[in-house]
């Protein structure tokens, strides 16, 4: 005798959820190996030129999202940086010229729940992404 679940939705909603990885076992009890999920962080970025002219992204890490052009690789940086938009290694290699045209990062929202209200000026853009990127890659 076949059997078979009595809603196709319920059977569709099943297969997704395991596909996605969202249907996960609570551990058991006595499970040491088990960890709390990271908190998500969820960042509005925004890098102002001289003239006033903004450009701005969201950033989500853990899940990973937003309109970032390589979010992944800006939540690697901001996390290996513990969160402080002071310690990103940026680019250890970029050679920048000292022409001054202003460009404001800033950045609001969430780090690992923690709120985030960062704001900088660098002497050029090449500044900027000399010193965050990828964060402030966009």
């Amino acid at each position: 005798m076949k059997r078979t679940l009595a809603h196709p939705l319920a059977a569709a909603t099943l297969v997704g959820l395991a596909l996605t990885g969202t249907a996960t076992a609570a551990p058991g009890p006595g499970d040491s190996t088990a960890t709390a999920p990271k908190p998500p962080t969820r960042l509005h970025l925004t890098v102002t030129d001289s003239a006033g002219v903004a450009k701005d992204v969201f950033l989500g890490c853990r899940p990973t999202g937003g309109n970032h052009p390589d979010a992944a690789l800006a939540c690697d940086a901001l996390h290996d940086a513990g969160g402080d938009f002071d310690k990103l290694k940026g680019d250890p290699d970029a050679i920048c010229t000292t022409e001054y045209d202003p460009v404001t990062a800033k950045a609001e929202g969430t780090y690992n729940e923690v709120p985030v209200s960062w704001e900088k000026e660098f002497g050029n853009a090449c500044e900027l992404n000399a010193r965050t990127t990828p964060v402030f890659a966009f």
